[in-house]
């Protein structure tokens, strides 16, 4: 799984480099099947795996699955690509500037052996110097015995046949090296994994509708997912048997990959999971729906997104109240959603009738500071800073409603009355007071005039907010700290 990705857009809009070298080495020599190949595959590197596909690639071109097979096949013997599978086909760009070094130089007597015995796996073909560089710079570099790349040769061609080339037999060692394979029992080992898991391979592929042996990388798959990811064989033929349309190893390890990123490990877990799918996909359309946007695919938005919000234990109804609100606030996007998700999360509220209380008594709120901000002579809406200035004086100060009242009262007229009731009110702290009849005794500029006080009870039944409200609500949300509360 990736942490990021392009979308699709981004992509198109951007650009594939090709290297000045292939320009200037090989283009003049490339078919026009040839370059098309070469270019397109560059590109399809950067794609995302539902475009980057084997048969994306045959429709776009107009070219068969053996002119693929056979282009690779040239582009790899002039050191431009590796061919990691052929079936299915899979391919490697190669650095060409790493391609155009000259080929470090070996003293042949110290590689006779190895020579004899790698030949004589072949019966075939003879071998080519180049060949023989590229096994001598790979133990060279990794550090791995020669022996133990001899049985990894010798069990390549026992897969694939005399046919199988160098490219393929260092990409399973380098796989193998990169788990910590280096010597004879390190391969030993290696391959009595493989046969440990032989009947539990055929359940897999009678679960898959497939016939005959599998191939290494299917086994490095089974491997993955039972050593590696945790999945049991139940587990794994309940992941099989969830599969639609074509089954093949492929799709297997994607659904796989889906089910361990959702942390869903067990076969009675799978079949719970694919029952509530449906309900996450109905949720996540009727949460686009309020919001205004529209997916194609809700893969991503179940997982990033509806599944994670369920996961905190937010009901379908909270969810969708939260969804218009952000759009009667002007948020029209999943992101800016998830955020007003987090901050209702940090506070604790979860339903309806939890996140309908706290919408209420935030409006109120405002109203209250409305009523501060017009006693020191404005007529304006509220802003963020008037919050934070409120929450300081209210609950972190201490003062009620009646006392930051009569010291707005006080302040009315100033030219920044807004600074001015601060520094009173941070005099008053100072001095100890908590009343207004407190304030009148500190001794005030003005006398205190006696008004009758707007009552600040909180009527939650009420749920007929204007869209002014709910947007500085909302955005009074994205302000909260997490223990605001």
């Amino acid at each position: 799984m990736s942490l990021a990705k392009f979308t699709s857009d981004f992509l198109i809009e951007s650009f594939t480099l090709v290297d000045n070298l292939f320009i200037n080495e090989h283009l003049p020599h490339c078919t026009e099947k040839q370059l098309k190949v070469y270019l397109y595959g560059l590109y399809m590197c950067s794609m995302p795996e539902r475009l980057n596909s084997l048969d994306e690639m045959c429709a776009t071109l107009d070219v068969t699955e053996a002119e693929l097979l056979s282009i690779y096949t040239d582009f790899e013997d002039a050191g431009l690509v590796r061919v990691v599978s052929k079936n299915p086909l899979e391919v490697a760009y190669c650095s060409l500037k790493r391609a155009m070094q000259p080929p470090k130089k070996y003293k042949s007597e110290k590689w006779n052996d190895f020579n004899r015995e790698l030949q004589a796996l072949f019966h075939e073909r003879m071998l080519t110097p180049n060949e023989y560089n590229e096994y001598y710079s790979f133990l060279d570099s990794v550090k791995m015995d020669r022996d133990a790349m001899l049985m990894i040769a010798r069990y390549c061609i026992d897969l694939k046949g005399e046919s199988v080339r160098y490219p393929y037999i260092l990409t399973v060692a380098r796989n193998w090296a990169n788990e910590g394979v280096r010597t004879v029992a390190d391969v030993e080992r290696k391959l009595n994994e493989y046969e440990a898991q032989t009947e539990d391979m055929r359940a897999v592929l009678a679960a898959l509708g497939r016939k005959g042996g599998a191939e290494l990388e299917e086994k490095q798959m089974l491997l993955k997912w039972t050593r590696s990811w945790g999945f049991t064989l139940p587990a794994v033929l309940e992941a099989a048997k969830s599969l639609k349309g074509g089954k093949t190893f492929r799709k297997l390890d994607s659904r796989l990959d889906e089910f361990y990123r959702m942390s869903v490990f067990t076969a009675e877990d799978m079949k719970d999971y694919n029952a509530r799918r449906e309900h996450l996909q109905d949720l996540a359309v009727r949460i686009n729906k309020t919001i205004g946007v529209f997916y194609e695919s809700l893969d991503h938005v179940l997982e990033v997104y509806t599944s994670p919000w369920l996961e905190k234990g937010f009901s379908d109804d909270a969810l969708l109240l939260i969804a218009h609100y952000c759009f009667l606030s002007g948020t029209r996007t999943l992101e800016g959603m998830n955020a007003a998700v987090e901050k209702f999360y940090s506070q604790g509220l979860l339903t309806v009738d939890a996140i309908n209380a706290f919408i209420g008594e935030q409006v109120a709120q405002d109203e209250r500071i409305k009523k501060i901000v017009a006693a020191t002579g404005r007529e304006r809406g509220v802003t963020s800073s008037d919050r934070a200035f409120y929450r300081t004086w209210s609950a972190v100060w201490g003062f009620t409603d009646d006392v930051i009242m009569y010291a707005a009262e006080l302040c009315a007229g100033r030219s920044y009355p807004t600074s001015a009731v601060n520094r009173l009110l941070s005099e008053w702290k100072a001095q100890g007071v908590r009343t207004t009849d407190d304030a009148k005794r500190a001794g005030t500029q003005s006398a205190a005039q006696d008004r009758p006080r707007a009552s600040s009870s909180k009527n939650f039944e009420e749920r007929d907010y204007t869209d002014e409200q709910i947007r500085s609500v909302m955005v009074n949300i994205d302000e909260l700290e997490d223990d605001d509360l």
